[in-house]
């Protein structure tokens, strides 16, 4: 199973951020939901509380989506989602979860909010450090810590809540928050995916099976990517926008790799039923690419992939711990 043919478009300028639209030659309607129009209920685990683990449910009528870095509010404590997830219609799941708030363990509630909202690139990284699933000894205090460099950059939240700056980031009204989400450029016709490039080189490409899937998922995307802006240096705010070859060539790095048959991968790697769709989650390491996702099969048609992030990771806001 491969990417897709991947075509990367002219660039556009969002202060420091190079964001370049891709395309893909592969087939359109999944007949997925995702982000805010995915009717997820999101709750810890009934059993008893755990920080790695909660539970989600998909009440809506389609397959819904949720999408690695996506931020799962409220509850005990705010987690994010550690990897890629297809729920079918009905269907209740525990899932691995990673705490973006360190400071709060609040019994009793149990309940969370789904806005579809994304982890900053600085912190949603650190989920491509541990490929396959491997969380690694200290994976969740290295994502504290990511967390906390926002407490130093922007002023301590009480409980170091990652939320609490996105929100504090959303009604900043001072001058150094100069740009917005709306200021962005506005999807394309077709448009699949994005590259998104920081002081002048690539960091990552997500891509997604159809347009409306991306289009779920943009806004949030540069929404949380504008808030790393606030971690890079002056040097790095000022370098200028990165040339479109450079998000060429990481596209063809991604392109270039290799997940596999789709029945046939990994034997860690299991193959869900959802219905009359069947999904496995992907991941692959090649130089200084890494990219995780989740790959679907419909009857009557090739395997495909529903979400694929690719990470560079030399860039230096990868290794920013």
């Amino acid at each position: 199973m491969k990417v897709p043919q991947l075509h990367v478009g002219a660039g556009s300028s969002l202060g420091p951020l190079s964001i370049f639209p891709v395309w893909t030659s592969a087939p359109g309607s999944l007949g997925i939901s995702t982000g805010t129009h995915a009717d997820v209920a999101v709750t810890e685990l009934a059993s008893g509380a755990q920080v790695s683990r909660l539970t989600v449910t998909n009440n809506g009528p389609h397959p819904a989506l949720l999408v690695e870095g996506e931020l799962l509010e409220g509850g005990q404590q705010h987690r994010t989602c550690a990897r890629d997830v297809v729920l079918d219609p009905g269907e209740s799941r525990d899932i691995d979860t990673f705490c973006v708030e360190a400071g709060r363990w609040e019994a009793g509630q149990s309940s969370h909010r789904r806005q579809a909202r994304r982890a900053p690139l600085n912190v949603w990284s650190e989920l491509a450090n541990g490929l396959n699933g491997q969380r690694g000894g200290d994976r969740q205090d290295r994502i504290w810590e990511r967390v906390r460099r926002f407490d130093a950059a922007r002023g301590a939240s009480a409980t170091s809540s990652l939320l609490q700056h996105l929100d504090w980031f959303k009604d900043d009204k001072e001058e150094r928050n100069r740009f917005s989400p709306a200021d962005a450029p506005a999807p394309l016709e077709g448009q699949r995916g994005v590259v998104i490039g920081l002081a002048r080189q690539p960091l990552l490409l997500e891509v997604f099976g159809t347009h409306t899937l991306f289009r779920r998922h943009y806004r949030q995307l540069i929404e949380s990517a504008l808030l790393d802006l606030e971690l890079l240096p002056p040097q790095a705010l000022a370098s200028g926008p990165m040339p479109g070859q450079r998000a060429r060539d990481f596209a063809a790095h991604v392109q270039a790799m290799e997940f596999g048959t789709f029945y046939g991968g990994a034997a860690a790697v299991e193959v869900r039923n959802h219905g009359s769709l069947r999904s496995r989650n992907v991941t692959r390491a090649a130089g200084a690419v890494t990219a995780a996702g989740i790959a679907v099969a419909l009857p009557q048609r090739r395997p495909q992939l529903a979400h694929l992030t690719g990470w560079n990771t030399q860039h230096p806001l990868m290794e920013m711990a």
